[in-house]
């Protein structure tokens, strides 16, 4: 489920970026509180994700996304269906595709690279 070496430089071109549209996912209160908790990018992540599966089972419908955030979860989205072609499960919220991408970060990235002082 590793990235390859090409695949890898893209996603560290482009991470800062990618964090920064799902964060917009949520209220810049709420981000601001959970940058302060997070020593890495990763528990960023599941923060932003535990906070809209709460909005999720609320009834949060998705359709108030801009074209960015949209692009975010297609991109990460794909990604996904290409490292798991074998597997039944899909992910289809975006509480569980920000949660998914955390985990491919813990594992394919280091950790200087996944920490919160590089944003």
């Amino acid at each position: 489920m590793k990235l390859n070496k090409n695949e890898k430089m893209v996603l560290k071109k482009y991470l800062d970026s990618i964090i920064i549209c799902i964060c917009s996912f949520i209220s810049e209160d709420e981000i601001n509180r959970y940058i302060e908790r997070s020593s890495t990018i990763p528990e960023l992540l599941e923060q932003v994700s535990n906070s809209l599966k709460t909005k999720e089972l609320n009834g949060w419908d998705v359709q108030d996304l801009t074209e960015e955030q949209l692009n975010v979860l297609t991109i990460i989205s794909e990604l996904y269906l290409k490292r798991n072609k074998s597997k039944y499960k899909t992910i289809e919220k975006p509480s569980e595709i920000f949660l998914w991408f955390s985990g491919l970060l813990k594992i394919s990235l280091s950790k200087s690279d996944l920490n919160m002082k590089k944003i």
